[in-house]
């Protein structure tokens, strides 16, 4: 492997990494005196915040302004920590004022539409902004008429909590609400969807939350898939903390092939109709089936599948030119819908936006994925990826893969749970400084 590269992957897996930004930013050295570009960011999650600030480092002199209609943002991970009240919600709460700090124009409106042939955008208040390169990080929708009765009128009822701010108050105050030897069902979502390990993590630790206040209570995930990510992991967890696969269990989970797959909510909100029929909750958690957000299919970036297609090399999108999709929207087969694997695409799209401005060759991406899931406090699991990128089939091939042992000892899973507290700080920091 060659310096450039052996700085690309550094960079990738340990952070916007300021010490190797000069050498991959040569170019902004070698090509002074260029035409000034701009770059419009739609989106200010990890993936669009981290782009800007990205950019930013690899050229002082580029135009960006970042596109986003809430003044905070409220974060998905470690979200579940908040709902069992484990953490404050101020710790999940950031703005944008390192990213002007840095001279990132911030603008706090809602894009409407792209006009590609004229790279302009749209805003709700009339205004119209243009670019050289759009990029869009507006992450998932929900496809809520997929379960029937279900909707996001009923979603203020009956939350998915798959977002910060009120949906998860909303959960939080039902499960506060809870008798002690009530039932909370969580439906989990068909691929693909945000977060696959989430649904799982979310029961184990709501069981942790019931068998510390409210022992008699059960958590059930009633699940449209047959397998889910860490499987083996979490269901060791369940059975060493929660009894799991005994009458006395606190946490259970029906797969599809038991008929666990979520058909229909009730009007009330209380009953929920599976593949075996209905069933009563008196806490229910819908995470319904999800798709790109009606900003990216609206404007022509989502193919029939739901999801935006895009060149796995610069994240440009393969249906609309000069428009790059990062995060969760973005089909890049086969990378999952992570935070960390958003800030990854992040990176990477800025290094080829940077070096496309400048008319130099762009480098072969390093792509890499790591998760961490709480089971209970102390104890953590993780898998990580490293990928080969396949241009000629424009596939990011997973080349190896790490999850944590099924004979890790105590202190491994309380190492783990360390690491994903380190690494959302570390997330943090490179997105919102």
């Amino acid at each position: 492997m060659d310096e450039q590269r052996r700085r690309l992957l550094k960079w990738l897996s340990g952070g916007v990494g300021l010490s190797v930004i000069p050498a991959l930013a040569r170019a902004g050295i070698t090509a002074a005196g260029a035409e000034k570009r701009s770059v419009l960011v739609i989106g200010g999650g990890f993936a669009g915040a981290t782009f800007a600030r990205t950019l930013r480092r690899l050229d002082p002199a580029i135009s960006i302004t970042l596109v986003e209609p809430s003044r905070e943002y409220h974060s998905c991970p470690l979200g579940i920590e908040y709902l069992v009240g484990k953490r404050a919600e101020e710790t999940l709460v950031f703005g944008y004022d390192r990213l002007r700090a840095e001279g990132i124009e911030i603008v706090h409106q809602r894009a409407l539409s792209i006009d590609a042939e004229r790279r302009q955008v749209r805003l709700a208040d009339g205004d119209t902004r243009s670019y050289d390169r759009c990029v869009v990080a507006t992450g998932i929708g929900y496809r809520y008429n997929s379960i029937e009765g279900y909707s996001e009128e009923m979603a203020r009822r009956v939350p998915h909590a798959w977002g910060g701010g009120e949906q998860l108050r909303i959960l939080r105050r039902q499960l506060e609400a809870l008798p002690d030897g009530g039932r909370v069902l969580i439906a989990a979502p068909p691929d693909d969807y945000r977060c696959p390990p989430g649904p799982y993590e979310r029961a184990s630790l709501i069981a942790d939350y019931l068998r510390r206040h409210k022992p008699g209570a059960r958590v059930i995930i009633y699940d449209a898939k047959e397998r889910f990510a860490k499987q083996a992991q979490f269901e060791q967890a369940w059975r060493r903390l929660y009894g799991y696969g005994t009458e006395q269990a606190s946490i259970g989970w029906i797969g599809a092939k038991d008929g666990g797959t979520a058909l229909g909510i009730e009007p009330g909100g209380k009953r929920l109709r599976t593949a075996n029929g209905w069933v009563h909750g008196d806490v229910i958690n819908v995470i319904p089936p999800q798709w790109a957000d009606d900003f990216s299919r609206g404007n022509g970036l989502a193919a029939e599948h739901g999801w935006c297609p895009v060149n796995t090399q610069t994240l440009e999108s393969l249906l609309v030119s000069g428009v790059h999709v990062i995060g969760d929207a973005a089909y890049a087969e086969q990378l999952p819908k992570s935070a960390f694997a958003a800030i990854c695409q992040a990176r990477v799209c800025a290094l080829a936006i940077h070096r496309m401005n400048h008319g130099l060759p762009l480098l072969s991406p390093q792509y890499m994925n790591v998760c961490y899931s709480l089971c209970a406090e102390d104890y953590g699991v993780s898998v990580l990826l490293h990928y080969k990128h396949r241009p000629d089939l424009n596939l990011i091939e997973v080349q190896s893969l790490r999850v944590t042992p099924l004979e890790a000892t105590a202190e491994d899973h309380r190492r783990e749970a360390l690491s994903a507290y380190s690494m959302f700080s570390c997330l943090v920091k490179e997105a919102f400084g």
